[in-house]
């Protein structure tokens, strides 16, 4: 018997949930399963992805073949370099992977609501210069006014 470890599709209409399965090869792919050893949920930002990491490595020595979709997952979780670690005899199966981490997507914004954005950074852009300039003006006037202020008492000290 051919076994494979692959993703069963559950959820809901264009709500996906995977559950990771080790079935017999000859079987349909959400028809009868040996076990589940986790789930991976592409729906939530970011994804989430659950395995039992002992499972998964006591299947794959016994000869199970992880699907391509399946051996991308467990790159990210690190459980495939423990693998082959482990195969090689380099570490036992307590030692850690090389755990990639996922990345956050941006959420999607309609065209009307980038244009609201867009013009709202430029009017904090312009009210930041504004800013700039006012500053600047009152920190000229108050030098020119401190200039004066000092100029003034040096003209009375030699007239008294």
């Amino acid at each position: 018997m051919s076994v494979v470890i692959r993703l069963s599709r559950q959820g809901h209409r264009h709500r996906p949930f995977y559950r990771i399965a080790v079935a017999d090869q000859r079987k349909a792919a959400t028809g009868k399963f040996l076990q589940h050893i986790g789930y991976y949920d592409p729906a939530q930002n970011p994804p989430t992805l659950k395995v039992d990491e002992a499972s998964a490595l006591k299947w794959m020595n016994v000869g199970a073949q992880p699907s391509d979709t399946v051996r991308s997952l467990f790159q990210h979780q690190g459980i495939m370099d423990k693998f082959a670690k482990v195969r090689q005899g380099k570490a036992t199966a307590e030692t850690a992977g090389k755990v990639v981490a996922w990345k956050a997507k941006k959420p999607k914004i309609h065209k009307k609501q980038k244009e609201v954005i867009a013009k709202q950074k430029e009017d904090d852009a312009k009210a930041a210069v504004a800013a700039a300039a006012a500053s600047a003006a009152a920190a000229t006037a108050a030098a020119a006014a401190a200039a004066a202020a000092a100029a003034a008492p040096a003209a009375e000290a030699p007239a008294a």
